[in-house]
């Protein structure tokens, strides 16, 4: 199985850490590794270096090189722009079906915890050996652990099978970030999923899936891979993709008797916003999270997050808030209103400082 491993977000719900020059999924949130290098590393638990592919914009070759070595220089797949999930995947997946045809294909993304690595691995096992023989898609989801407006959601239908230890459902369609009072509904029908992106397919079935639903970007991909392969420029084919999302313009498409769904406990997070990232880091005392050199008193439920090593921050009496401060920004917020970021960075374009993203 070949894994396309996507590195193109700018994690902007995650500023003034996230930035575009050295987004989340290169960070350091949880130990000396970013989110990045310990997706390779747990796909290394099982899989080779060598059925990695990198799939990323110019702008981040040099920090994938650099925080994982060991992947070799024609693993690394470059766009020459970034236009959504609709040409990334799309360029990745024509490329693969081109040099593996006989292969599966896992689609996946660079910038999510999966605290479970065992049974991820053993999920995508069982979903590239299913998609083989029924040449089905295969969507790993996980249950959801609370409301979330940031994520999408699956709606399952009636379980097809049991194969080691995990339930295989029929897929009945998805949601993209519904509001807070449908999310409600979705956690208390016990009937959706969280949407992880992780997807198992044959690369043909993904080709003429485009040839589909997508005839026109399809034979601008089918152009691109021919100059990919001679080592020439295809930046205007590129460009000349739709910017659009593959969920929207393929897969919402497809019948959905061509779409299997295996929910796994993967004690996953995409680690969307300062809220999420919150939850799942390690909590100290009064329920406080506390990354730098701080000073908290009488400081509850809250994340006080530091890379400036000049600096204290010292907090008294306050509660429920995200404080994240860096060189040159600091961001302070109450936990509820972080998803707000997104309205920061629009009034930071407004004001024409790109040099703060």
């Amino acid at each position: 199985m070949k894994f396309l491993i996507f590195t193109g977000g700018n994690g902007t719900r995650l500023w003034p850490i996230s930035r575009k020059s050295n987004p989340k999924q290169f960070q350091k949130f949880f130990s000396h590794k970013s989110l990045f290098q310990m997706t390779i590393e747990r796909l290394s638990k099982k899989f080779s270096f060598d059925d990695f592919f990198i799939v990323t914009p110019l702008e981040y070759v040099d920090i994938i090189k650099a925080q994982v070595p060991y992947i070799k220089d024609e693993n690394i797949l470059i766009e020459t722009e970034t236009r959504d999930t609709l040409a990334c995947v799309g360029f990745a997946a024509f490329i693969i079906n081109d040099k593996f045809p006989n292969e599966e294909m896992a689609i996946l993304w660079s910038d999510h915890l999966v605290k479970c690595e065992n049974i991820f691995i053993d999920a995508f096992v069982l979903a590239s050996k299913y998609s083989k023989s029924t040449n089905k898609i295969v969507q790993i989801d996980v249950n959801p652990t609370g409301i979330n407006v940031n994520l999408g959601y699956i709606k399952i239908g009636s379980q097809i099978e049991n194969i080691d230890g995990f339930n295989i459902y029929k897929f009945e369609k998805q949601i993209e970030k519904p509001n807070y009072n449908t999310a409600k509904k979705f956690i208390e029908s016990f009937d959706y999923l969280w949407h992880t992106g992780y997807t198992v397919y044959p690369p043909s079935k993904l080709v003429d899936l485009y040839k589909k639903y997508s005839p026109k970007n399809a034979e601008l991909l089918d152009k691109i891979v021919i100059k990919y392969n001679k080592g020439e420029d295809f930046s205007s084919l590129y460009s000349s993709i739709e910017k659009n999302s593959i969920d929207y313009e393929i897969l919402e498409k497809v019948n959905s008797d061509e779409i299997v769904v295996i929910p796994a406990d993967l004690g996953w997070s995409d680690v969307g916003t300062w809220e999420s990232l919150k939850e799942v880091l390690e909590e100290g005392e009064n329920d406080n999270v506390s990354k730098g050199d701080n000073l908290l008193i009488d400081t509850k439920n809250s994340l006080v997050f530091s890379n400036n090593t000049n600096k204290i921050i010292a907090t008294v009496g306050v509660e429920n808030l995200i404080i994240v401060d860096t060189e040159d920004a600091l961001l302070i917020c109450p936990i509820s209103e972080s998803y707000r970021i997104k309205e920061l960075i629009a009034e930071i374009k407004n004001q024409n400082r790109d040099e703060l993203l």
